[in-house]
């Protein structure tokens, strides 16, 4: 089965869909001419240049894309995963108009990109639940508002961000799909981070429109916030005892673990990727309560690990 994004009704009517198990497992997902990227400044910096403190925010755009692809190819955040190849695909492309600060930036094929990388790993309502939920997450207004409206929350100012009857029910399916997949709520502030980026490289006397909503300076000036850390990626190894396992994830298991050497615990994916004999090997070691080498990569935010997937497991030899 095949099934053709064109537009955001598109994405929020199968993504709808998709938490309620409407698509058989063969399905594929195609995107046409949507999701697009769109931010148009106006200011006396901004008449056919292109000021250097938007550079890095923009650059965030591919990061984004990057680490959005990984998290489903490779089920991690690890941008080194990436082959050349696969960068050269997912390039983004950003186009400036002729007598304006406008970026544009067509999106979809790198979504290709990214829905085939799922085929192999999904059924046909994860490839939906996963796939159009990142794009969502990037692309939709009602998520960008949300944002700006909770912002406004937290300053306690008078929120002239309001959401449609339309664009609640659309959050409410959003966060239906968390709840099938918790991996889009970091998917989530990622792009929030590269909106919040993005915002502050407004100054005053500035405007901006973004995800189709329109600030000036002065509204920007209140909403933006301190940098967000973002989490790095780090590599751990060692001999771990194999506490317990979750099974009920559908593109492999998970794995609580205690690193011998220092009693470090954490929980790590095992993909379904990773050699059957390693594989048997994690499994046996839980049985026997027994001991087995791991290399896991995993990411760190703040001393607390955000996501770990093992990438190899070796048997503990002993003396």
């Amino acid at each position: 089965m095949e099934l053709v994004i064109a537009n955001e009704d598109d994405a929020w009517n199968a993504l709808e869909r998709a938490t309620k198990g409407d698509f058989p497992n063969d399905l594929k997902l195609i995107f046409n001419e949507w999701p697009s990227f769109h931010i148009d400044i106006k200011g006396k910096d901004w008449d056919s240049t292109v000021p250097s403190r938007v550079m890095s925010p923009l650059l965030d755009v591919q990061r984004d894309i990057n680490r959005a692809y990984t998290s489903v190819r490779y089920n991690e955040f690890n941008l080194r995963k990436l082959k050349d190849e696969e960068r050269d695909e997912l390039e983004v492309i950003l186009k400036v108009q002729k007598g304006s600060s406008s970026f544009d930036a067509d999106l979809w094929k790198q979504f290709n990109h990214i829905a085939e990388a799922a085929i192999s790993r999904m059924d046909g309502n994860q490839i939906v639940i996963v796939v159009l939920g990142i794009a969502l997450a990037y692309a939709a207004p009602a998520m960008f508002k949300i944002w700006l409206q909770s912002r406004q929350n937290e300053k306690e100012l008078t929120s002239r961000i309001e959401l449609s009857k339309q664009e609640t029910e659309r959050l409410k399916i959003f966060s239906e799909a968390i709840n099938r997949n918790p991996a889009l709520s970091t998917i989530s502030e990622d792009a929030q981070a590269t909106n919040n980026r993005l915002l502050k490289a407004i100054k005053p006397g500035d405007q901006v429109t973004l995800k189709g909503v329109e600030l000036n300076s002065d509204e920007v000036e209140v909403i933006v916030q301190p940098e967000r850390e973002r989490a790095q990626d780090v590599f751990l190894e060692g001999t771990f005892i194999v506490l317990g396992n979750r099974t009920d994830k559908g593109d492999g298991f998970r794995i609580t673990v205690k690193r011998v050497s220092d009693e470090l615990i954490l929980n790590a994916d095992v993909p379904l990727e990773l050699e059957h004999d390693q594989i048997k090997l994690i499994q046996d070691a839980e049985w026997k309560k027994g001991k087995i080498n791991l290399s896991i990569t995993a990411s760190m935010l703040r001393d607390s690990f955000t996501h770990a997937v093992v990438s190899g497991a070796k048997e503990v030899r002993e003396e």
